[in-house]
């Protein structure tokens, strides 16, 4: 059971789906083949991204579903990198970055299960560095390396939510980041120090 977890969802159905079809098509034999369904649509996603961007819009939202986030979606992680500013427009991390989003989002979806923290949306992910600059992001901001978000809750201020997710750090779960509080979001990245503002 534990090997099994560290195969990839999908491609473990796509062998078991393909290894059925071909057993009921083939006369009972058995042939196996491999699908890669990583850029397979994904629910909620706008075409309209997928068709500015390309298909790596669809492999890193699902690269986010495999994350098996109960609080946020694709869309809320995808959304703030087709934002603009100025004449500048964010983009997808490159896809070395990709896996440094992992901890900071089951992060934040742990503490809105255990706390009841509702997140109503992600304002900012992964920036670009021109995209940083447009919007006055600090020059090493953990955004450029796809390991922070701002996010806004639905039920909460950003002042008490931000004093929710401290207590989590420094006394639940022991995660090392940083926590900024600002006037309608809270900041919060796996950065491996603790930082406060």
């Amino acid at each position: 059971m534990r090997m099994l977890s560290c195969i990839d969802r999908r491609k473990f159905i796509g062998i078991v789906g393909g290894t059925m079809a071909c057993a009921s098509n083939s006369g009972g034999g058995w042939f196996t083949r491999w699908v890669d369904d990583s850029d397979k649509p994904v629910v909620g996603i706008p075409k309209q991204w997928v068709d500015l961007r390309g298909e790596d819009v669809n492999r890193y939202g699902n690269f986010v579903l495999d994350l098996d986030l109960k609080n946020i979606t694709p869309y809320m992680v995808l959304s703030p990198h087709f934002k603009t500013r100025g004449r500048t427009v964010n983009s997808l991390p490159p896809r070395k970055m990709w896996k440094k989003m992992a901890p900071t989002l089951k992060l934040v979806d742990r503490i809105s299960c255990d706390s009841g923290l509702k997140i109503k949306s992600i304002v900012s992910a992964y920036r670009s560095p021109a995209y940083n600059r447009a919007v006055r992001g600090r020059s090493k901001s953990y955004h450029m390396s796809n390991q922070a978000v701002d996010v806004v809750f639905d039920n909460m201020s950003a002042w008490r939510a931000s004093r929710i997710i401290r207590h989590y750090r420094d006394k639940k779960t022991g995660f090392r980041g940083g926590v900024g509080t600002y006037s309608s979001f809270v900041h919060i990245d796996t950065r491996g120090y603790n930082a406060d503002w």
